[in-house]
């Protein structure tokens, strides 16, 4: 399978706004600064030692915000998520980290010359396009059945049981989300979300 073949050429625009820069999340960089210790998803990077390894970490991770001018959502007039999208594009960026993992690995790096097929069928799953599994469209209108309408704002509760259903018709990731509730982790519910799929877990405080 092709990378053309996989996003399509009227794709390739869309990706580049799913890979966050270094210094877009870390600003300049300061010569005089003294070394300090920064943590990244269970890590250690010791700066400026660790740099090029930290950047490449920052650059490897799915970055998703708010954007604008992608096709109205159902019925409504939303074209944009500015302002009320922001719990969404959470959501999406953990269940990204998580796809990524169960794809590839926790220590893939993303590359600008990057071709993996399963990389880029990840990347596919979040376009804000209706028939992309994880788009923005999808998020909204599986949450108005949780009575948030369209442009409105999720809370973590919300965003979670909707990622919840929709890994339900994600058939190539074959993930389960299993959201604890209170941080209460019941091992019997994750043994039942996890027979049959790669397990994902969201905890959440009441």
């Amino acid at each position: 399978m092709d990378f053309e073949h996989v996003l399509g050429l009227s794709d390739l625009g869309e990706l580049a706004d799913l890979t966050p820069s270094y210094d877009a999340v870390f600003g300049p960089e300061d010569p005089q600064q003294a070394p300090k210790s920064s943590w990244m998803l269970g890590r250690e990077y010791v700066y400026p030692k660790d740099k090029e390894e930290l950047r490449m970490r920052v650059m490897s991770r799915l970055w998703f915000s708010y954007r604008k001018n992608f096709r109205a959502i159902g019925g409504s007039n939303f074209t944009s998520d500015t302002g009320w999208g922001c719990t969404m594009r959470c959501g999406q960026m953990l269940l990204g980290e998580a796809l990524l993992r169960r794809h590839l690995s926790k220590d893939w790096q993303w590359s600008s010359d990057c071709r993996d097929d399963s990389y880029h069928m990840i990347l596919r799953t979040f376009l804000d396009k209706p028939d992309s599994v994880y788009s923005i469209q999808q998020i909204a209108q599986y949450g108005v059945d949780l009575g948030r309408k369209v442009g409105e704002w999720f809370g973590p509760n919300n965003i979670c049981q909707v990622l919840k259903k929709l890994t339900a018709f994600d058939q190539w990731s074959n993930v389960a989300v299993h959201v604890a509730m209170d941080l209460l982790v019941i091992e019997e519910e994750i043994s039942k979300s996890s027979f049959l799929s790669f397990c994902c877990l969201f905890a959440f405080l009441k």
